[in-house]
């Protein structure tokens, strides 16, 4: 199951990237929403055909549920307050995702529909296209679709970086 960075967890998480920070959760009330973002991934999407093959035709070629059950895949805090900056994931292929403070004010389904972009990116999807975001239709998410999200949008970064 992917992980969610607490302190003491012993991980040790990336150096801030292009203004993204990959912090441990220390603030309990944040970090139950990015559980109940799980959860809702747990209870709603895993098992989905349509998004396990969705998924498996990325690059990566894994299934929504093979990255959701990643032990190897950590997700942190990153403390931006931006509109409209979701999260990221350190490169493509990479196992570090990062939400950020604006998300998780934004509430535990506007979570999940970015953990099911970001895990997209863990799974090979390119931060030049919308596959990333396009993941979200196949996954029962298409109300938090926005067409037109790559890697970055109107300077508000929404994706990965190699």
């Amino acid at each position: 199951m992917a992980r969610i960075h607490v302190p003491g967890d012993g991980h040790v998480a990336p150096l801030p990237k292009a203004g993204w920070q990959w912090k441990p959760y220390s603030d309990v009330k944040k970090r139950r929403v990015v559980e109940r973002a799980l959860f809702i991934l747990r209870t709603n999407v895993k098992g989905m055909k349509p998004c396990n093959e969705c998924f498996k035709k990325l690059p990566g070629m894994r299934s929504f549920d093979d990255i959701l059950n990643d032990p190897e895949l950590f997700i942190s805090f990153d403390p931006g307050n931006i509109e409209g900056r979701y999260g990221v994931t350190i490169h493509a292929g990479g196992k570090e995702v990062s939400i950020t403070d604006w998300a998780i004010r934004m509430g535990r389904w506007l979570v999940a529909s970015t953990l099911i972009h970001e895990f997209a990116h863990v799974n090979g999807a390119p931060g030049t296209n919308s596959d990333a975001e396009d993941t979200l239709i196949c996954c029962g998410f298409s109300t938090h679709h926005v067409p037109g999200i790559i890697g970055a949008t109107g300077g508000a970064s929404t994706g990965n970086y190699a």
